[in-house]
């Protein structure tokens, strides 16, 4: 009984530190709950860096990987297709997955996502912009969060105007400060 309590006092402590360490300074965190629509994670010319996870209950996922032998991994599971991965102009690898349930994880280094689906949660730590655009047919596009900040509403636009995604970087770039 005592190593069972001594081992579960260890991992109260080591975890939260293992946890906090993956953080580096002037990380931001990212966070969407049930977004439904399209949201693009880092650009070609920038992508994101960091860790991410989360899960989409049905859509599109096309990951980019700018720096396919760095040894950082995009782990996707559930899909129920995938297409063959290609290099694109720029050499990334560029792969595609459909599915309901898909579950997905950035393990480190440099990424780009694309999400088009519904009810997709997750969270990124690290840098980056996300494009986010709700899905304007949806009763509740979902709501997204920056550096564990208040739950904002998705942007939708109607689907008559065209309008540009709007661009969310994390971390928040620091408020101006008054004189």
């Amino acid at each position: 009984m005592r190593r069972l309590f001594v081992i579960l006092l260890a991992s109260l402590v080591v975890v939260p530190a293992a946890l906090a360490a993956k953080r580096a300074a002037g990380d931001g965190v990212l966070e969407l709950k049930s977004a439904d629509g399209r949201v693009v994670i880092g650009k070609d010319a920038t992508p994101a860096r960091g860790v991410l996870w989360g899960q989409m209950d049905r859509g599109k996922l096309i990951v980019v990987d700018p720096l396919p032998d760095d040894g950082n991994q995009v782990l996707v599971s559930g899909s129920e297709k995938k297409a063959l991965p290609i290099y694109n102009d720029s050499g990334a690898l560029v792969t595609t997955y459909w599915g309901t349930n898909l579950h997905f994880r950035v393990t480190g280094g440099k990424y780009r996502l694309v999400f088009d689906g519904t009810g997709i949660d997750l969270t990124a730590i690290g840098t980056g912009v996300a494009y986010l655009t709700g899905d304007p047919n949806a009763f509740d596009a979902g709501y997204y969060a920056v550096d564990s900040g208040k739950w904002v509403p998705m942007p939708v636009s109607l689907a008559s105007v065209s309008t540009k995604p709007l661009a969310v970087a994390f971390p928040a770039p620091a408020a101006p400060q008054s004189p």
